[in-house]
């Protein structure tokens, strides 16, 4: 039971009673009942000075009632207690002593100090009525209090009943507060116990599919391991991705997107050992634990077990929704002797199953490894090669396959690394476009290649164009105008000497978006071609709705026109098709005299290759152009 201060304040107007409150009120008006009914019986008695004594407990009780009603309970608590220890005292003082029979309520005193106090108060009142009763004694002893034991009468019953009733209501209301606290306590346990329950469900199970999340799927494949090692078996870790979750996520929607999932999760369950583990580790993304496993070929067999149970069409939305999905797998302790390792090794597999083409399985091997900490050392390398300048600009020429001379020059990027000499392009290009560098190193390439191509023509090398390759990402990032704009102004070069070489992908991916740019660019001056063309999907099409100037020819079908006349076929046909739509045409990879004189022969308007020069280093490049070209 809480304490009272003497500072407490009253409860503001209005506010609705405590508890004590209302145990309180109700307990005054049982004492004032019990002091009401001994005041008529001492009245039908004669005996005024109990009845006095009784009328001014009653009245002192009303004025704690009144303080009750007005939230002053601490107040209005001592004051009733005051009363109770004074009043009974008078009483019994002047009628019987300590043969009265108001020494009955005495522990109702105690009680009622112990409902409404605190334990410093029970100890003292508990003093007092020991004290009381010691007085009475002396005033006994000393013979103060003459009365003796009077015969038991009816009114002796009737008071000695208010007394018990009196003291059995207080019982009663502690005995209900106590059993109504304890039944709280026992709801508020259950309600604790239920709350520990669902937070350890939202700690090791995912919300949505309710399989076990990445925390529980660790602390599993941590059991699995060291059963493994005690049984001299092995242990499987199967990441799974989803291959097109996306498209059903952004077609049908999250909802759709959600059902997918759970449908995923049931069918995985489904299809598996018992002792095995499906978790889902987030997104689309979810890990199956297969133990006790003696042989990889039971692990093959059930990667092709899970991509058949998944190939087969879900029904969502009414719709017959086909999800493949990609495998990657490691193998304890082969691949890893603890969680972490095994679970990484597993993710890199699961990104080689991708690569190779998705719907598929592909176990760990070390040189995925030594690909991703190469792919690392590669990208910070980079970030270093970039601040510290270590990127060059080569140019490999262009001719005029008719005049001789040279029209302009190829930018290519090097990296010239300290300790490895010259990064070969098809090694840090793709790191550069997969950790978002491309931007970087090409913003860097074009303004280098703009210098150069200002300072030839300030050298009297002529009218030489430039052409830098663009990545799909600059394009994406919707700030090539403005960096081709910037590099053209800051090296004051006209925007006629540049141009773009872009890569189909590039304008099959966002035709409509593109051909604005393009738009824009060629209304700069800026001259676009297409790059490697007559590899891969090449769509006619998009040269009538594109502002491109040239079509260059891949490399691949150059080489072999004088051995091949399947490759001869392709290129006459770009070149012909080319110069019906208005386009000029580059041939690249020219490396003989007999490959030049056929492409001269179709009407190819230009070319490049190792028959007149590799990409060289910009000094190189220069003198290479005051040597051969002709007056």
């Amino acid at each position: 039971m809480p304490s009272f201060s003497p500072d407490e304040r009253p409860l503001s107007t209005g506010s609705v009673l405590t508890l004590q409150q209302r145990r309180l009120r109700q307990i005054l008006w049982t004492v004032i009942a019990a002091f009401g009914t001994a005041a008529l019986m001492s009245f039908s008695k004669g005996s005024y000075t109990s009845v006095s004594l009784e009328l001014v407990a009653m009245a002192l009780l009303g004025i704690a009632f009144r303080w009750n009603q007005r939230g002053e309970l601490a107040k209005a608590s001592r004051l009733m207690l005051v009363t109770l220890i004074a009043g009974l005292f008078g009483l019994m003082a002047t009628g019987e002593g300590l043969y009265d029979e108001g020494t009955l309520a005495f522990p109702a005193i105690l009680i009622f100090a112990g409902m409404f106090g605190n334990r410093r108060m029970l100890w003292v009142l508990m003093a007092w009525l020991q004290g009381a009763l010691v007085l009475l004694f002396v005033l006994h002893e000393t013979g103060v209090i003459r009365a003796a034991a009077v015969p038991v009468d009816l009114q002796r019953l009737v008071m000695m009943a208010a007394i018990l009733a009196a003291i059995g209501f207080f019982v009663w209301l502690l005995t209900s507060d106590m059993q109504r606290t304890l039944a709280q306590l026992a709801s508020e346990k259950e309600a604790l116990a239920e709350s520990h329950q669902r937070i350890d469900v939202l700690a090791h199970r995912d919300t949505l599919t309710q399989l076990p999340n990445r925390t529980l799927a660790k602390d599993r494949l941590e059991q699995l391991l060291l059963q493994a090692r005690r049984d001299q078996c092995m242990v499987a870790a199967l990441y799974l991705d989803l291959d097109n979750f996306k498209t059903v996520n952004d077609s049908l929607g999250h909802a759709a997107g959600d059902e997918l999932l759970c449908l995923v999760a049931e069918r995985l369950g489904s299809g598996l050992r018992e002792c095995d583990t499906v978790a889902r580790l987030s997104g689309d993304e979810f890990l199956i634990l297969l133990g006790n496993i003696h042989t990889e070929e039971a692990v093959a067999t059930s990667a092709a077990r899970v991509l058949q149970l998944l190939a087969q069409p879900f029904a969502l939305q009414g719709l017959d929704v086909v999800v493949t999905t990609s495998l990657g797998i490691a193998v304890a302790p082969r691949d890893g002797s603890d969680v972490d390792e095994l679970l990484k090794n597993a993710d890199m597999a699961m990104y080689r199953a991708k690569d190779s083409g998705r719907n598929a399985f592909r176990f760990f091997d070390a040189s995925m490894n030594e690909s991703v900490v190469e792919h690392l050392h590669m990208a910070s390398g980079l970030r270093t090669a970039l601040a510290q300048e270590e990127l060059q600009v080569h140019y490999q020429p262009q001719f005029d396959l008719h005049s001789g001379r040279i029209i302009g020059a190829e930018a290519l990027v090097r990296w010239k690394h300290p300790t490895l000499g010259f990064v070969p392009p098809g090694k840090f290009i793709p790191v550069a476009e997969r950790t978002g560098l491309i931007n970087e190193v090409g913003a860097w390439v074009l303004h280098r290649a703009c210098l150069d191509a200002r300072a030839w023509r300030q050298q009297g090398l002529g009218e030489l164009t430039v052409a830098v390759n663009v990545s799909p990402l600059q394009f994406h990032r919707d700030s090539i105008e403005r960096e081709v704009a910037n590099a053209l102004a800051a090296c004051q070069l006209p925007a006629s000497a540049l141009e773009l070489e872009l890569t189909k992908s590039l304008l099959v991916a966002d035709a409509h978006h593109l051909s604005e740019v393009l738009q824009r660019l060629r209304a700069l001056g800026v001259q676009i071609a297409i790059d490697d063309f007559g590899t891969g999907y090449s769509n006619l099409g998009y040269l009538q709705r594109f502002a491109v100037h040239r079509l260059k020819i891949d490399q691949s079908f150059v080489r072999k026109i004088c051995t091949s006349t399947h490759d001869e076929g392709i290129v006459r046909a770009i070149i012909e098709m080319a110069h019906c739509l208005g386009l000029e045409v580059v041939a690249e990879g020219v490396e003989d005299r007999p490959v030049l004189e056929r492409l001269q022969g179709f009407g190819c308007e230009f070319g490049q290759g190792f028959h007149w020069s590799p990409a060289l280093a910009d000094d190189e490049f220069r003198a290479y152009v005051r040597r051969f070209q002709p007056a």
